[in-house]
């Protein structure tokens, strides 16, 4: 996508980077009511400016200071005849036109247009004995991919499940307990009413009857 540009002014300016959320990238995006067209970012390959690795940057480095020329450590200008460290090709290790430069091109460029990692990618221009046009169209990192992230989902889900039914037994467990208390509880309640009413009738009978009639009225409050 390009910025904005001054009315009547015809000079473009730098891209910008947009990040989007996902892995679908629209067509356009809509931006101040103008729609704007948008492309993958694939970024360049980073080559160590220590040992010109293109496969580390230059703060990880641990190695000496390699000539670009002919890959032999030294110091000061260089005549010998030019030798590449990453392919060992007759030509300076800088160039563009280095087939491992251009190797690490296509890995970017899978590893942005298929959504995975570096490491994958690369390790996937190595294994296939295709060439890129017919790798991009196979796409077999994707499907690798997808029964990765199926089996961690199916392990998820069981995961969860389980923890679930342990969580729902606890519960139930916990259920049982209070109603068993609180069973008891009612018993315990019900029998001490039954008890003071037992005693009331006692005494009421005590006194308005006489002692025969108050053992047959506690016979058939008791039965």
């Amino acid at each position: 996508m390009r910025r904005f540009l001054k009315q009547n002014s015809s000079k473009q300016t730098t891209p910008v980077l947009i990040t989007v959320l996902g892995t679908t990238i629209p067509d356009s995006i809509k931006i101040w009511f103008i729609n704007q067209k948008i492309q993958h970012f694939i970024d360049r390959p980073r080559q160590c400016t220590k040992c010109h690795s293109l496969v580390h940057p230059s703060r990880t480095c641990d190695k000496d200071n390699v000539c670009s020329r002919c890959s032999e450590i030294h110091t000061g200008p260089c005549q010998r005849p030019k030798k590449c460290i990453n392919c060992t090709g007759p030509h300076d290790a800088k160039s563009n036109l280095c087939p491992a430069y251009i190797r690490e091109k296509k890995v970017l460029e899978l590893k942005c247009r298929n959504h995975i990692t570096t490491g994958e990618a690369r390790r996937l221009i190595q294994s296939q004995n295709m060439n890129y046009s017919e790798t991009v169209k196979v796409l077999p990192a994707s499907a690798e991919l997808q029964e990765t992230v199926t089996s961690k989902f199916e392990a998820l889900i069981h995961s969860v499940n389980e923890k679930f039914e342990r969580l729902l037994q606890a519960v139930n467990e916990k259920l049982e307990a209070q109603t068993a208390t609180f069973a008891n509880m009612l018993h315990t309640t019900i029998e001490s009413i039954m008890q003071n009413m037992y005693k009331i009738v006692m005494q009421s009978l005590e006194s308005n009857t006489s002692p025969t009639r108050k053992k047959e009225a506690s016979k058939e409050f008791r039965s």
